[in-house]
């Protein structure tokens, strides 16, 4: 019987009549409480790693997996790193916990699947899990303020060992970008981090064909930005050169954004143009306040257009103590 719910439930799945799918694997488990390939279905398709569909709860799906897992028992195959490795990215989507438990929960369920794949040698499924595991350790650090940026950088230079330029080019450029942001992010004493997170944004972009890929040499653009402007101030003639640097790379990644003026990316390039604006005003010429002033105003309208009223609000208020001290 599971075997012919299961083909009923894929062939529903298959036309897209998820709910149909989802009452079919339920009155199935009902009957048949211990198979863990029910609940394993159940938790996909509850967790929508199918499609969107109206009944996406990821809540519920973790329940499911987690008895998959009960059910299946300690061996190490390659259906339980799949569950696992299911659990962890349900977890990530909102799996009805704190938002800092199901970090720490899915950074753990990562980890086993890692394993797991890797002594059963599917490399390319243990270098999606380092890179999974890397932005999983940046988000909990931002969330709770904790430093998991050493970690994240570990999993990320992991999943370079498989990742790599000439097997998975826009992969590899994609882990480099979020190995650069944790090298930027990471707490240190001195600037080796920013410098490695500017060599590891710049090989990122040696992958990326600005025609083809703009929105990616945008965001990388946007990124080299803002580590040169984490660069430390040790003293006048470096860090005007620094901001300068840095305003250069905003306006290339707003060139690449010009067909998009009032999108959220613009915003904040905008914003950040401003940053590099104030900086060069302290060390050089006043007409860089004007110049900050006019790219927050351009940041204000697109944050508003795009109904971020909280950041619209921060905007304007940066914008008013500038004018405040031109008046």
């Amino acid at each position: 019987m599971p075997s012919a719910v299961l083909d009923r439930a894929d062939s529903a799945c298959a036309a897209g009549e998820c709910e149909t799918s989802i009452s079919l694997l339920e009155d199935a488990v009902r009957l048949q409480p211990h198979n863990y390939r029910l609940h394993y279905r159940l938790g996909l398709c509850y967790g929508g790693r199918c499609r969107p569909h109206p009944l996406v709860r990821p809540g519920m799906a973790v329940p499911y997996l987690r008895q998959a897992l009960r059910l299946i028992g300690p061996d190490a195959c390659r259906l339980r790193a799949a569950i696992v490795d299911q659990l962890g990215n349900t977890l990530m989507d909102g799996g009805g916990e704190p938002r800092d438990a199901a970090l720490r929960a899915a950074i753990d369920c990562h980890r086993q699947a890692a394993g797991i794949y890797q002594t059963l040698g599917m490399m390319d499924d243990w270098a999606r899990l380092q890179f999974n595991l890397g932005n999983s350790c940046c988000e909990l650090s931002e969330t709770t303020g904790e430093d998991h940026w050493q970690q994240a950088i570990s999993h990320y230079e992991k999943s370079l060992q498989v990742r790599t330029r000439e097997k998975h080019p826009e992969r590899y450029a994609a882990v480099l970008e979020n190995l650069g942001t944790a090298y930027r992010r990471f707490p240190a004493q001195d600037d080796s981090h920013i410098k490695k997170s500017i060599q590891c944004y710049r090989r990122a972009l040696a992958v990326y064909v600005r025609r083809t890929h703009p929105d990616q040499n945008a965001a990388l653009q946007n990124n080299l930005g803002n580590a040169f402007l984490s660069l430390p101030e040790s003293d006048e003639r470096v860090a005007t050169r620094n901001a300068a640097r840095a305003l250069r790379h905003f306006e290339r990644a707003l060139c690449l954004q010009s067909g998009s003026t009032l999108g959220r990316e613009f915003a904040i390039t905008q914003f950040n143009c401003a940053q590099a604006h104030f900086r060069l005003a302290r060390y050089s010429s006043a007409i860089h306040l004007r110049l900050a002033a006019g790219c927050l105003e351009a940041a204000a309208t697109a944050f508003q257009v795009c109904g971020e009223a909280r950041y619209t609000q921060l905007v304007r208020a940066q914008l008013d103590r500038i004018c405040c001290a031109t008046a």
